[in-house]
């Protein structure tokens, strides 16, 4: 689990969302996933933080790492059940687009463009990309 730092955004090689600074004010940060607050950057990483603890299927202390969720989510001003049910919701936009529209829609981090040839027929853009194949329907 790593976070990534620019300017302008904090991405995860671990999850889509992200966090991105507000052009309002330059001390002001946006989650992807709770885009109705205003943070500071210690608490967008925190936010970062947060979800990738959510997203780690393999942990290795799965108590300690939902009591170090339970205190970020805190210093965002959120419960953990909220964090989960935000992040539950997000996931099932991303598939419910992906379903109707058939496309894969990568993190923007990853550097994916419309034209890889390592990913083959048959396959989305991206060896990251977790798409299903194309039936003979044309539907994944």
């Amino acid at each position: 689990m790593a976070l990534a730092f620019t300017t302008w955004l904090i991405t995860s090689d671990v999850t889509p969302e992200i966090a991105l600074r507000s052009t309002a004010s330059a001390d002001e940060w946006i989650l992807s996933w709770l885009p109705d607050r205003s943070l500071t950057l210690e608490q967008a990483v925190s936010g970062m933080v947060l979800d990738e603890i959510l997203s780690d299927p393999e942990l290795d202390d799965g108590g300690l790492a939902f009591e170090l969720a339970a205190f970020r989510a805190a210093e965002l001003g959120v419960t953990l059940r909220e964090v989960v049910l935000q992040l539950a919701i997000r996931m099932a936009q991303r598939d419910l687009l992906r379903s109707q529209q058939n496309v894969c829609i990568p993190a923007p981090h990853h550097g994916v463009t419309t034209e890889t040839p390592a990913a083959g027929p048959g396959h989305c853009h991206s060896r990251r990309c977790h798409c299903r194949q194309q039936t003979a329907a044309g539907r994944a």
